[in-house]
């Protein structure tokens, strides 16, 4: 039999006396044994408290899949989990080490997505008309995300760009990019979007029936498929915001500062609003942050003021480190890529859910 301190995520999900604890609040309980166990293993309490959460979230109240059930949806499912890389990462002296396979993770939570939620939506394009224009293949094809947490989840795109994806938003994209004349995505929600500049292969966001297009920029779109408007902010750059089907004859174009909300009808108008309005919906980054001979740490503390994400590093590990860099347009992913790569070659960062982990050896190391 398993140890308990040996467990993964799958392995809490599946254990049925696990599942009853969460289910009947017995993590309020001091004298249950799981609770006492969780206590006592401090290096086990962010998986137990991932695994209770999802449990929480998809309200599972049938006994646990079997294993023979998992192993056959796994092989069934495992051409569409993308995060394929095992996860090993440290974050403080306060969160102990642990050792996460990613893709079971991934599998794990789509299946119980499936099971639980019943996301009858991903494979249903009546439920999201931007899709319509795709083939059924093409919409399996797709890689989803959903952010079921209350932070928001930053994303990375296949071209480089990232996005901030906000609670109870879905995005959908293609895993690549390539042989493709557009970048295409396809949002349900509100997501803040850094786009590479590529003029050879526009940008496009499809919010309902309308459609985004950019070159390089940087805007929140805010599309509800339970809400009648859409909106567009810009904070840099320029974007075209038109109908699908009326591109030439219905469109609007927006400069820094500027917003537009296509209502019902698909009337569009252009409207100039305050620096403070733009960062309130998009984000507090701004076109140049200079740092000069700057710990590290302030740093990452600073792109979690801009961006509204967490970031986990080993501060004593990394607190002689300072860096003198100046960080520009470039999308989040891109900043972190630059400042991991000047604190030495085996620094680099991993996203896990709605968390940014920096994995390193020390300066120079």
């Amino acid at each position: 039999m398993k140890k308990y301190s040996d467990y993964t995520i799958e392995d809490f999900l599946l254990d049925s006396t696990f599942v009853e604890w969460v289910k009947s609040e017995g993590y309020r309980n001091h004298s249950h044994p799981w609770t006492q166990w969780s206590q006592q293993h401090p290096s086990q309490q962010y998986l137990v408290k991932q695994a209770r959460e999802f449990i929480l979230a998809t309200g599972i109240h049938e006994k646990p899949i079997s294993e023979e059930q998992i192993e056959r949806l796994i092989t069934n499912t495992h051409n569409r989990i993308q995060e394929e890389e095992t996860l090993e990462f440290e974050i403080n002296e306060h969160v102990a080490w642990y050792h996460h396979n990613t893709w079971k993770w991934s599998i794990a939570a789509t299946i119980f997505l499936l099971f639980s939620v019943g996301l009858w939506w991903y494979t249903d394009k009546s439920v999201n008309p931007q899709l319509s224009h795709l083939s059924q293949k093409a919409i399996e094809e797709l890689v989803t995300k959903t952010n079921l947490s209350r932070m928001k989840m930053p994303i990375k795109l296949p071209d480089g760009s990232s996005l901030l994806l906000e609670p109870n938003s879905t995005i959908q994209f293609p895993a690549s990019f390539d042989n493709s004349p557009n970048r295409e995505v396809y949002l349900d929600g509100q997501a803040f979007f850094e786009v590479v500049k590529n003029p050879q292969q526009p940008f496009l966001v499809h919010a309902k029936t309308t459609v985004v297009k950019v070159l390089g920029t940087s805007f929140t779109v805010q599309s509800f498929n339970t809400e009648k408007e859409v909106k567009v902010v810009v904070k840099t750059g320029k974007v075209m915001v038109y109908e699908k089907e009326e591109e030439d004859n219905n469109r609007v174009t927006l400069l820094p500062n500027q917003q537009v909300i296509v209502d019902e009808q698909n009337l569009m108008q252009a409207t100039t609003i305050s620096s403070e309005q733009v960062v309130a919906i998009t984000s507090k980054t701004s076109t140049a942050i200079e740092f000069n001979e700057s710990p590290v740490a302030q740093i990452f503390k600073k792109l979690e003021s801009l961006y509204g994400v967490h970031i986990y590093f080993d501060q004593k590990l990394l607190e002689d480190c300072s860096l003198t860099t100046t960080l520009g347009e470039e999308p989040l992913f891109t900043k972190l890529q630059i400042i991991c790569e000047a604190i030495g070659p085996n620094t680099k960062f991993e996203v896990v859910n709605e968390k940014i982990i920096i994995q390193s050896l020390g300066c120079n190391q």
